[in-house]
């Protein structure tokens, strides 16, 4: 029991995060934001069409990249997400545990990588509660077989329309390409 206390204790210390202006930023837990709860069982550059913890899209799954795809590695882990591919678009999405609140703001962060191999078309990442888009971004083009972090921010103000909806991360791919989604984070202030 007091192991588990403990365990618990140090879990949620390593959830805080001190912002620049000195609030305290607190770390929403997702599941499977790194993408390593799947093991593959097959060598590098293979996939699968599942994440656990998240509700996948068509042509969307787990993937374990080989340094053909990206010679300086992933962000973490052995494993990513794919989104997309030659033939349709693809989509990943997960409902956080958390409720919009008012006066918060909420921040996501979450790797963005091109495949060295394979036609990046680009990508749409957003915080959303009741299916209404809160904040989000498109911007990203990294280089092939390289990663950029993207970072977005909503702020709830005193009465946000969608008060208590659950917040979701919904991220899909564009055109008929491939991108690839690593170290998903999301973290809330209350101002």
């Amino acid at each position: 029991m007091k192991r588990s206390l403990m365990a618990l204790l140090v879990a949620l210390a390593g959830s805080v995060l001190s912002t620049a202006s000195g609030q305290t930023a607190i770390q929403i837990p997702l599941l499977n934001p790194g993408f390593e709860e799947d093991v593959l069982g097959c060598g590098p550059g293979c996939s699968e069409v599942s994440i656990t913890g998240w509700l996948c899209g068509p042509s969307s799954g787990t993937f374990k990249p080989a340094a053909a795809q990206f010679p300086g590695g992933v962000p973490s882990g052995v494993n990513v997400a794919f989104v997309g591919n030659a033939y349709s678009t693809g989509s990943i999405m997960q409902v956080a545990p958390v409720h919009l609140s008012a006066n918060n703001t909420y921040t996501l962060k979450l790797s963005i990588g091109h495949r060295a191999d394979y036609a990046f078309t680009g990508y749409f990442a957003a915080l959303m509660a009741g299916n209404v888009v809160l904040a989000y971004d498109s911007s990203l083009n990294p280089a092939p077989g390289t990663w950029m972090e993207d970072v977005i921010v909503y702020k709830s103000g005193n009465n946000p329309p969608q008060y208590d909806q659950p917040i979701t991360i919904f991220i899909k791919s564009l055109g008929t390409g491939q991108v690839e989604i690593d170290d998903v984070l999301l973290t809330d202030v209350v101002r």
